[in-house]
């Protein structure tokens, strides 16, 4: 099972932590002035750089930032914190980001966020234990938050230990509120338990009161229940209320494939990669590839795959079909290539049988990357205490 939590990982960085330790005595010692225009220019600097996949400099940044406070300690300096240890993580400095959490809890105790997100540190560094008693004290503290409850189940389940998330489940059962958000979360706890009736009674209800995200949950649960024309129908529904993201453009590309539609597919990939925040990136990719494929742009397909696998080096079998994709490109029409004829498009040939043997080697890799319940997901943007951070929930 690919594991992942709700913090990103790129690329490795080493260095700063004396620093924030230094500057986390100093806050904590406490002092008298306000925040400065130059706190927030780093703070500025340290996020463009997270974006752009900086993670030395947006660490050199948010350390910058700390070191610029010295009055008492404010949400602008714990918002910092959140995304110094996203920016740590980021890099693949755990131990690092670990030791960024551990500051923000001995300063607060009852920092709920701060220990689920180290707890989901712990679940990734094999302490399982730890991890459950981060998660058991984030609740503690923070114990009317659906989404909190959902995440913990989720990272859990990314762990084998689903058992133990379901558990959270049943508890979020006891916040009461009939609200649309509300019913929209219930509506996802069942889906989630498979309760798969219950699910859709919530969900509709969350709807008529006016949640345009429950639209998506009900889309998935029909789609889970292999009901294609309701998960289509909710999955627009979604994308028309103008709140759709990259994984609802993935979810409708993936059943206009099944339905063997795959230019229309191409259409919502294209939609989902030039939105804003793209967390399934590589999912969208991996089908973009495979639609290419079908529809007989191989030139394009290669000119993807070329990025894909500069972007994702790991991914074994993208590199096989980098190297049929290249000698597709490379033979001139008319050669055998691997037991098919490389034609070009104005003989009228479509191409389609020819991509088939790749196309479905390249779906098995489409779901392997493709974010599940969005443990992940999505998890790039609610790290921080206000919900602007990137550090993942």
């Amino acid at each position: 099972m690919r594991r992942r939590m709700e913090i990103n990982h790129h690329r490795t960085y080493r260095g700063k932590a004396a620093v924030f330790l230094l500057v986390t005595a100093a806050l904590l010692a406490g002092c008298a002035s306000e925040r400065t225009e130059d706190e927030l220019s780093y703070r500025k600097i340290g996020i463009e750089s997270m974006q752009s996949g900086d993670y030395e400099g947006a660490l050199a940044a948010f350390d910058g930032a700390l070191a610029c406070c010295t009055g008492k300690i404010t949400d602008l300096e714990i918002d910092i914190c959140y995304y110094k240890a996203a920016a740590q993580y980021a890099s693949q400095d755990t131990a690092g980001a670990l030791e960024t959490y551990n500051a923000m809890i001995d300063y607060d105790g009852k920092n709920a966020n701060a220990y689920y997100l180290r707890g989901c540190l712990k679940l990734g560094t094999g302490d399982t234990d730890g991890a459950k008693q981060d998660f058991a004290d984030a609740v503690k503290y923070n114990h009317s938050d659906y989404e909190l409850y959902i995440n913990i189940y989720k990272n859990l389940a990314a762990y084998d230990l689903a058992e133990d998330g379901t558990a959270y489940l049943n508890d979020a059962f006891s916040i009461k509120g009939n609200d649309a958000k509300s019913l929209a979360y219930r509506g996802e706890i069942y889906y989630l338990l498979g309760q798969y009736d219950n699910a859709i009674k919530e969900l509709t209800s969350a709807i008529d009161a006016g949640s345009a995200e429950a639209n998506l949950t009900l889309a998935q649960v029909y789609e889970a229940k292999q009901d294609t024309a309701n998960a289509q129908t909710y999955y627009q529904a979604y994308v028309d209320a103008g709140v759709a993201d990259s994984e609802a453009m993935n979810a409708l590309a993936e059943i206009e494939m099944g339905k063997l539609n795959y230019s229309g597919a191409l259409s919502y990939i294209e939609q989902g990669l030039s939105m804003e925040s793209v967390p399934n990136r590589r999912a969208l990719l991996q089908n973009q590839i495979i639609c290419m494929e079908y529809t007989g742009d191989f030139a394009g397909a290669y000119e993807v795959m070329t990025a894909y696998t500069a972007a994702y080096p790991d991914d074994a079998e993208a590199l096989r079909e980098y190297t049929f994709l290249k000698s597709r490109v490379d033979a001139p029409a008319g050669t055998e290539v691997q037991g098919e004829v490389v034609v070009t498009e104005d003989t009228g040939t479509d191409g389609t049988d020819a991509g088939t043997d790749a196309g479905t080697d390249g779906t098995d890799g489409a779901d392997a990357g493709t974010d599940g319940a969005d443990v992940g997901a999505d998890g790039a943007d609610a790290g921080t205490s206000d919900g602007s951070g990137d550090s993942g929930q």
